[in-house]
């Protein structure tokens, strides 16, 4: 059989007051029951990236890719203020109204979320709070199972916010400081190097300050996740959580938590590790994912 023809192409909507913005990925021929798959990347990365990720899913199902908030073209418009949250019910909606207005040949809709990273954790929260529009869920690299200090810090509190802002007017203080704290051996270096990549230029500060504030919503409740999971995943409709056995940034041990609350007789849920570290987007380690993904069904 000849594959169908695949053409990719960026995309970009505005609902209820924001913008959304990303890439497109389909066949020319679309069927009345199809698989749509909608992907959200990583911190600092882009929507066409995900990709890379095609060979998981089927030859003609359409990857909507999109852009996180502060990434591409995704943002509040005037006057919502640029460190607004986005509510997890407008996305789901705004993901709904653009299938209805631009993919309306599409009668039966079979939605897959494919999260990497940061991506990760607006997957995972949309699963948990809408498990019933989703027929598939595969996070990579998944955060949203542990929250990190520094996240907390930065986002939660009005202190640091107060910090980050003087950072941001004072990056050369800061690098100093970063350095400063590894030449004493009171942070890693994997501490160090993550510090003075997320500080470094002015685009990355704000992008951290604007794109952590946006989605602050975006945080699955442990609890929610498993009332998910075993009202909604069946050895059907199943849901896959993919580490890398070198991630130094998400390691396997953070799902520890959630594996524990979960029955061990639940069935459509896996943990699975790859040989990767946090970057999982090459060729090598795709294939690598996808066996795994078949052997555990």
């Amino acid at each position: 059989m000849t594959p169908p023809e695949i053409s990719e192409q960026p995309i970009e909507w505005e609902y209820r007051g924001w913008r959304f913005g990303g890439w497109i990925r389909r066949s020319e021929n679309l069927k009345a029951s199809q698989e749509i798959v909608v992907a959200f990347h990583g911190f600092d990365r882009n929507a066409r990236e995900m990709f890379n990720f095609s060979p998981l899913f089927k030859d003609d199902s359409v990857m909507l890719s999109i852009s996180l908030l502060h990434h591409g073209n995704s943002m509040p418009l005037p006057p919502i203020p640029l460190d607004e949250a986005l509510k997890p019910a407008l996305l789901i909606e705004s993901i709904e109204n653009f299938i209805c207005m631009h993919l309306s040949t599409i009668k039966e809709v079979n939605l897959v979320l494919l999260g990497y990273s940061m991506g990760s954790r607006v997957a995972l929260t949309l699963f948990e709070k809408f498990p019933d529009k989703l027929s598939k869920v595969i996070v990579l690299a998944p955060d949203g199972l542990k929250m990190g200090s520094l996240y907390r810090f930065v986002v939660n509190t009005r202190f640091g916010k107060y910090c980050w802002r003087l950072i941001d007017k004072k990056p050369k203080t800061n690098r100093w400081i970063i350095n400063a704290m590894r030449s004493m051996r009171l942070i890693s270096q994997h501490k160090h190097q993550f510090g003075r990549y997320h500080t470094d230029s002015v685009e990355i500060r704000r992008r951290v300050a604007y794109g952590w504030a946006g989605h602050k919503l975006f945080w699955p409740e442990k609890e929610g996740l498993v009332k998910a999971i075993h009202e909604n995943i069946t050895s059907e409709k199943n849901i896959y959580f993919i580490f890398g056995k070198r991630d130094k940034i998400i390691p396997f041990s953070w799902s520890k938590s959630l594996r524990d609350a979960l029955s061990k007789t639940t069935k459509g849920v896996h943990f699975l590790e790859v040989s990767s570290g946090h970057v999982m987007r090459h060729n090598t380690i795709v294939q690598e994912i996808k066996l795994a993904i078949k052997e555990a069904k």
